[in-house]
Formats: structure tokens, sequence, C-alpha cells
């Protein structure tokens, strides 16, 4: 029986084993990773405005490890009070959010459990039943955001500050290093994406080098990639229940 290859197609981190890689590697499935972004940081001084400044804030939502990113950028270049916010309720979605929020800044995150940034909103929504939220939250986010963390902290009566603190572009080596995959192992047997935009950037470029092959399995990591995939029209399999190794690996497993 032919061996499945399960293509990842996501960010590549600045560590040196990625850990969804890792754990497939472990469970003797072989995945190939293929960069589908670029980031390109923006809006710095209006995010350093806003950390300089602790005491006009009750805490940070990251919502992704790039916005984690973005804030240590500004504390490298700074030197904010980091132990203000340290003191603050931050929260994350994600173990891999929470852990880089961990390591670059000791900042004790909450949340990480959640699996969407729906899930994040009703724990924060639930602290503020027992918390006094009266500053706003400050929300670095992508440019690509949808404003769903937002709308359902004010809804619930929270303030939210948004700040776009990131873009997101097509990874420039990205259909090179597709069409050098089918050239060399086929076609996979199974995509993950990891985000709405991977799914953009990916599905025309996927599409192309298929042709009236039949698609891939796919599974998406939360429940916007999900729609992503769908309006993509691709062959949605999965959904991985929280943004982590085991989840995707369960899913992947899942699959007959």
């Amino acid at each position: 029986m032919k061996e499945k290859t399960v293509l990842l197609l996501k960010a590549v981190e600045d560590s040196s084993v990625d850990p969804y890689f890792e754990k497939l590697q472990k469970a003797g499935i072989s995945s190939v990773i293929i960069p589908t972004l670029d980031f390109i940081f923006v809006n710095e001084q209006i995010l350093e405005n806003c950390l300089l400044y602790p005491e006009k804030f009750c805490g940070i939502i990251f919502t992704s490890p790039r916005t984690v990113q973005a804030v240590q950028r500004i504390f490298d270049t700074t030197g904010f009070d980091i132990a203000r916010w340290q003191e603050k309720k931050n929260y994350a979605v994600g173990e891999a959010t929470s852990k880089l929020a961990a390591s670059l800044m000791q900042l004790d995150l909450l949340g990480e459990e959640a699996g969407s940034s729906e899930e994040l909103c009703k724990v924060i929504l639930s602290s503020a039943a027992c918390e006094k939220f009266v500053e706003p939250f400050l929300f670095p986010c992508s440019q690509r955001s949808k404003d769903t963390v937002p709308n359902i902290l004010t809804e619930g009566g929270l303030q939210v500050k948004k700040v776009i603190c990131y873009k997101t572009e097509c990874n420039s080596h990205m259909e090179e290093s597709l069409e050098k995959l089918i050239a060399e192992k086929g076609i996979p047997d199974i995509i993950v994406f990891f985000s709405p935009s991977g799914v953009e950037f990916s599905s025309k470029i996927i599409k192309k080098f298929l042709g009236e092959t039949k698609q891939p399995e796919c599974i998406a990591i939360g429940p916007t990639t999900k729609e992503a995939i769908k309006n993509a029209e691709m062959n949605l399999c999965k959904v991985a229940q929280k943004p982590n190794p085991d989840s995707v690996l369960e899913a992947i497993k899942s699959i007959p």
C-alpha cells in the first residue's frame, strides 16, 4: 500500500523543528511543509504608543504567533515596561501562540485551550463576570483579521482597541515548491491548511497543477479556514478541533 503523503501549508517558525512535522514523523506519517505566507509588520508606531502606556489597557489579546512577534519587536526597540503588562490579564488562542508569548516576554496567558477566536471570547467574557475590565483590551491583528473578537467582546460589554500590526502576502517561492513536490513525490494525499490566507494564496496554484486529477483531502485548522476551503471549492474532509499538533494528527488518522 502506498504511504500517504501529508502536505502542511503553513508559515515556518524560527524554531529548528516544526512541532507539527515532528508530531507526524513520530506517528510514522510522511509530511512536507511548504510555506504559504510572507509577513510584513506595519503600524509599529501606533502599536508602540499603546504598549508604552499599559495603564490604559486591561490586557492584550493574541490570536496568532505573528501578533506576539509584532509586540516583541516593539519591546526590542523601545524596551517598554513588560513587567507592567505581565501583571495584566492577557489571553491567547492556542498553545503555539501562548508558548511563544511566554518564551519571548514571560507573559502568563489565559485561554490557550481555546481552539478559535470565538471560544477565546467565551473565556474572556467568563472572566469578565468576576473581574472588573474597565479599560479596553489591546488587540493586535493582521489586515485580514475579521472583527470576530471586537464584535463579540463589545456585545458583551467590553472595550477593544484593534491595531493592525502585520500584513500577509503570498510566499514568493510557493508555486515553485509545489511544482517540485509534485514532480518528486506526486500529488499529496492530504493537505492541511492553517489559515484562510493560506487557502486563498495556494488554492489556485494547487488546482493549476492538479488539472482533472482528483483533489486531495483537505484538513482545516479552525472554522474560518474551514469556510475558506469551502469557498475555494476544495475537498474539505476534516476540521482540527484545536490549533495544535495533537488535533491535526487526530484529524489525519480519522481519514480512511
